[in-house]
């Protein structure tokens, strides 16, 4: 409720709107909610073998996001624009991979991509991501590997959030992307989600 009375005053081509909305969402749990974290983080992920996402360093954080909202702003959203899942779920990768905060990252970028879309005037179906955050997350690791990324789960659920139908790269006969329980060979449905290590875990 907090953050739809606030949306109208937030400017959603800067990356001060991310720091308002996780600061919205979390300042009755975190003191620190709106700024961006102090450490390195790392975290082993099931569908990459144990392997962690390289996050953006602690130093480069408002840097990176000034580079991922310079491409944004570079970018048509409308329904007029033929690669637009595709471009949404690459902002969104982009934005997830640079995990500016301890925690909350992933909702803080779900609910920023959502009031994006409002913005722009884009009907977007936030329900089928928060319905399936085991899969959402799963699918931004894969989209936000640094070499042989895999972003078609992701794409595919963009495309339905948008209700955009015949999107490159989006096969709609899988049924284990359209069940959202299966990525790969695992079945996300069941995962549980690790805390992160840091700087100071790995000496």
């Amino acid at each position: 409720m907090d953050i739809s009375s606030n949306a109208y005053e937030i400017d959603y081509q800067h990356y001060e709107s991310l720091q308002r909305i996780h600061r919205i969402l979390f300042h009755e749990l975190y003191y620190w909610a709106g700024e961006f974290r102090t450490v390195n983080i790392y975290k082993p992920e099931r569908v990459l073998n144990g392997l962690s996402i390289s996050y953006s360093d602690k130093e480069r954080i408002p840097f990176d996001l000034k580079g991922v909202f310079r491409w944004a702003n570079a970018r048509t959203w409308h329904y007029s624009n033929p690669n637009l899942a595709a471009d949404f779920a690459m902002f969104m990768t982009k934005l997830w991979r640079i995990h500016p905060y301890r925690e909350g990252n992933t909702r803080t970028v779900s609910v920023f991509m959502k009031l994006f879309a409002d913005a722009n005037k884009l009907d977007f179906n936030a329900q089928i991501l928060s319905k399936h955050t085991s899969y959402l997350r799963n699918a931004l690791v894969l989209a936000a590997v640094d070499e042989a990324s895999e972003p078609q789960y992701l794409i595919t659920m963009i495309s339905d959030a948008l209700n955009l139908k015949d999107i490159a790269g989006v096969v709609e006969s899988d049924e284990k992307s359209n069940n959202y329980q299966i990525i790969e060979q695992y079945d996300v449905s069941e995962y549980k989600e690790k805390p992160f290590k840091t700087d100071f875990d790995l000496k």
